[in-house]
């Protein structure tokens, strides 16, 4: 586990086990073990049997402790956020539930959309004001009929769905390339380490739980110089700062050194599925850019936001007639509603530098750095760990059938196992026949 998970902080909603003691870490991480010498307990000594139970009893408890009662488990679900140290989901991970509403109105005044449409919705609010102040004080107002508005109404709400949902298209199409760079990750750590121990596989590995810090931050514009020192030789941070296009450096490192496996053995087959891996990282670097570099079209966006100006500045004069002062509040809950659904789909456009609030960005890449770095150390470690639990493995076992030396007794063996092939076949013709006499 991270270094920071073992840390002495009891913030539930970040990290659930912080305030779990090390022991009580160490036994969790050996469930696996503790399940697999649960199997030959049942015919074991009563004292193992016991034994067994209470290693069982003590994992449950770990897991308890991890994922708290059923009652902290209903809380987190009511608080929109997963806190069981087990379970997969990130820090920055929030879930809507139904009973979140009164939290919900609660924190209107400090919505990120209603701060972003605040320009617009004030001047249509404005505008709405003077309408009906013209209304009461100065003479009713010439009647717009409602048709026009209703006719259009329709086409609006059409050019907020498309564009939204050309948006989400977006946002989705990224966060399913950095599952695929999740998944190549993990992939590429594992055959490194099937093919190379450990240590030979070092600046491989190295280099693999980099590589999504350096994506992450040439998405973003910037420079996690602090990470990549913990990660990597100083020589390799040094090669890193000198060029442009940080990501492209590491695949052509991480090539390298598929290629210079040679030398510790690896197979040509063995090093076409590290370059395979290697590959694939490559591929989700490009759609990267490609979704950073190709926004929507500007004028589909800039003609959905004047086509919704005109509406709303207009439809005040279609109503105010027969509601008056109302028509106020009743136009700054549509504009709200109206400019809120468009600046969504402005805010997930740009999946990779957005954030929905200060402190929470729209992707959890950091997250995802973090998730990839673990497992890389982990998987450096899965076969340490199952050697010194005594895990089960796959033995040679001994030669149940020597072929004979000459050609002679090889031809009488092969005349016996016909003939005994031939007499199993017949038989079982027999009990067939029999069967379905019977």
């Amino acid at each position: 586990l991270p270094r920071r998970t073992l840390s002495s902080r009891r913030r539930v909603g970040r990290h659930a086990v912080s305030a779990m003691p090390r022991r009580q870490l160490l036994l969790g991480l050996a469930a696996p073990a503790l399940a697999v010498t649960a199997v030959p307990a049942l015919t074991a000594p009563p004292s193992a049997s016991l034994a067994v139970h209470a290693a069982a009893r003590q994992t449950h408890s770990f897991c308890e402790a991890a994922c708290g009662s059923a009652a902290a488990r209903r809380r987190a679900v009511r608080c929109g956020r997963v806190v069981c140290a087990l379970s997969p989901a990130y820090d920055s991970t929030m879930r809507y539930a139904a009973v979140d509403w009164a939290k919900n109105l609660r924190t209107l005044p400090t919505s990120t959309i209603l701060k972003r449409i605040s320009s617009p919705l004030l001047f249509n609010v404005l505008v709405t004001v003077l309408i009906c102040a013209s209304q009461a004080f100065g003479g009713p107002l010439p009647p717009l009929p409602p048709l026009p508005h209703q006719l259009l109404g329709s086409a609006l709400g059409l050019l907020l769905v498309f564009r939204t949902n050309a948006a989400y298209d977006r946002f989705w199409e990224a966060r399913k390339q950095w599952g695929v760079v999740t998944s190549e990750c993990r992939a590429l750590a594992g055959h490194a380490v099937t093919f190379m121990t450990p240590q030979q596989a070092l600046p491989l590995l190295s280099l693999t739980a980099a590589f999504p810090v350096v994506v992450k931050s040439y998405l973003r514009g910037e420079r996690d110089s602090r990470r990549l020192k913990a990660l990597l030789a100083p020589s390799e941070v040094l090669a890193l700062d000198a060029v442009v296009n940080q990501p492209q450096y590491v695949l052509a490192r991480l090539r390298q050194l598929a290629q210079a496996a040679r030398q510790v053995g690896v197979s040509e087959k063995e090093r076409e599925v590290l370059l395979k891996s290697v590959g694939v990282l490559g591929e989700c670097v490009s759609t990267c850019e490609r979704i950073y570099n190709t926004p929507i079209p500007l004028s589909y966006s800039r003609h959905t936001s004047r086509f919704l100006i005109f509406y709303a500045s207009t439809l005040p004069l279609a109503i105010v007639g027969a509601l008056g002062w109302a028509t106020v509040p009743v136009m700054a809950t549509l504009c709200w509603a109206l400019f809120g659904i468009l600046e969504i789909g402005n805010l997930i456009e740009e999946p990779f530098t957005a954030y929905e609030s200060q402190r929470r960005p729209l992707l959890p890449l950091t997250e995802v750095c973090r998730t990839i770095r673990r497992d890389v150390r982990a998987i450096a470690q899965y076969a340490a760990l199952a050697q010194n639990y005594s895990t089960p493995t796959i033995a040679r076992g001994e030669p149940t059938f020597e072929l004979p030396d000459g050609f002679r007794q090889l031809r009488a063996v092969l005349a016996t196992s016909a003939a005994v092939a031939t007499e199993v076949s017949e038989a079982a013709k027999k009990k067939a026949t029999g069967g379905q006499d019977a």
